[in-house]
């Protein structure tokens, strides 16, 4: 028994050369996946540490994987260990997760010495994330707008309907309240036009007669997916 293990070839670890060239690869090309995020990105605030976590992953996922090569059981132990690691990071935007999947990508090819695959994958990757982001389908915005204001006269509805008719692509009537001087409280979820700005949808509507606290809440609409 002891000696059909012995007699088993275990996995050769790269050289010290090799491991510190596919780290670095994986660096380069994760950083070319993270500043393409950063240039083609549409949402509200950026964050920093979501561009640090792609940067980072792929030389962890090159990391693991030609620390595991081809044996099973340390295979099987990475696994374990993973498994105790509790996530709870929530990434409501698909978009990113496909941006974190490319930079784990990138890891794995280099891991497994890959080279002209983590290269052409990253390529047309990016390549792809331009031209999205330039053509019709990248103007389209994935955020929807909370709108909320007091009106003091309730015939003063129809003026603020034939506003948002102009410059909303769409606009449902979420609840309708009693304000503090006999007035109502109304709240809208709105999206806006591709030319519409939001810095201009909100000037222009304080300007309505009757209208005042007006709030404009911008959120994700990706959460409903």
């Amino acid at each position: 028994m002891f000696e059909s293990l012995l007699e088993q070839s275990f996995y050769e670890f790269p050289s010290f050369k090799v491991a510190i060239f596919s780290l670095l690869l994986a660096f380069a090309l994760s950083t070319i996946i993270a500043f393409t995020y950063k240039l083609t990105y549409r949402g509200i605030s950026y964050s920093g540490n979501f561009f640090q976590s792609m940067v980072l992953a792929s030389s962890v996922t090159s990391m693991v994987i030609m620390a595991v090569g081809n044996n099973v059981a340390a295979g099987f132990g990475i696994i374990g260990a993973i498994a105790i690691i509790r996530f709870r990071t929530r990434i409501n935007d698909p978009r990113n997760i496909m941006f974190i999947f490319a930079s784990l990508s990138v890891g794995i090819a280099t891991g497994v010495y890959g080279y002209s695959i983590a290269i052409a994958g990253t390529l047309i990757f990016c390549s792809v994330a331009f031209m999205l982001y330039f053509s019709p389908h990248g103007k389209s915005s994935l955020y929807m707008y909370s709108l909320t204001f007091n009106l003091q006269h309730e015939e003063g509805i129809e003026a603020v309907t034939q506003f948002l008719d102009k410059w909303c692509d769409s606009q449902f009537l979420m609840s309708i309240g009693e304000g503090k001087m006999e007035d109502e409280r109304y709240e809208y979820q709105i999206s806006l036009k591709n030319d519409v700005d939001h810095k201009d949808l909100y000037r222009n509507f304080t300007m309505l007669e009757g209208v005042y606290n007006v709030k404009l809440n911008r959120r994700n609409n990706t959460e409903r997916l």
